[in-house]
């Protein structure tokens, strides 16, 4: 099968992929106010996260979910509640005194004492565990999003052509995650630029806060009427 008729389908997933959301703010904010390598960290963990509800959305889980609607709604208000209580971490902690200086270094490991998942009072080191809770704080984001599996169900069943064999399901999938992790590794590169992270550091404060308000705001319309 050529790729010709998958064009279509990466088309409308480069889209998606490049509009703003709870996953660009998050690799952002670790990129600005911490380091270009702790926004591919939170970056990789957004891509997992796609790769989950993809292969969800690939092998028809979004059937499953339709039939059995209480999952879809588990889902979307524990989503709805770790947004929520992101962003209201994220604006406790930009309220507080203000952290020590960063270093100038662009690509320093060394993260904000806020940065971390819904307990970001706790500050994140530079060794495994500071790591691991970038890539963690990533994933949760994404996977808050319980949406993304409707989305990816819609996605596949009307532009993967039919009769689409494994192999090419896969070839797909990789394609999409290579695209998604190509545009958030930029986004961390060009947020974790000298300049930008002078200014985020000036303003750390206020962005903060508004970061915390689009977290509980983007919580706030998961949660079921």
């Amino acid at each position: 099968m050529s790729w010709l008729p998958l064009l279509p389908l990466l088309g409308v997933w480069i889209l998606v992929v490049m509009s703003p959301g709870p996953d660009f703010l998050i690799v952002l904010r670790y990129s600005a106010g911490g380091s270009r390598r702790s926004g591919v960290r939170a970056a990789a963990g957004v891509v997992t996260g796609i790769g989950v509800w993809a292969v969800a959305g690939l092998f028809g889980v979004t059937v499953l979910v339709q039939r059995f609607e209480w999952l879809y709604t588990t889902a979307r208000v524990a989503g709805a509640l770790f947004l929520v209580a992101f962003g209201v971490a994220t604006i406790r902690a930009a309220r507080r005194q203000s952290p020590p200086a960063y270093s100038d270094t662009a690509d320093s490991d060394t993260a904000s004492a806020d940065d971390a998942a819904p307990a970001a009072a706790t500050p994140v080191n530079t060794h495994g565990p500071g790591r691991l809770r970038e890539w963690r704080a990533g994933l949760l984001t994404n996977l808050a999003n319980p949406k993304a599996l409707v989305f990816f169900g819609a996605l596949f069943a009307s532009l993967l052509p039919h009769r689409t064999d494994l192999v090419m399901r896969a070839v797909t999938l990789g394609a999409m995650l290579a695209v998604a992790f190509a545009w958030f590794s930029a986004v961390a590169f060009l947020a974790g630029s000298p300049w930008i992270t002078r200014g985020y550091r000036r303003l750390k404060k206020r962005l903060d806060l508004l970061t915390g308000g689009l977290f509980v705001g983007m919580g706030a319309l998961l949660i079921p009427r």
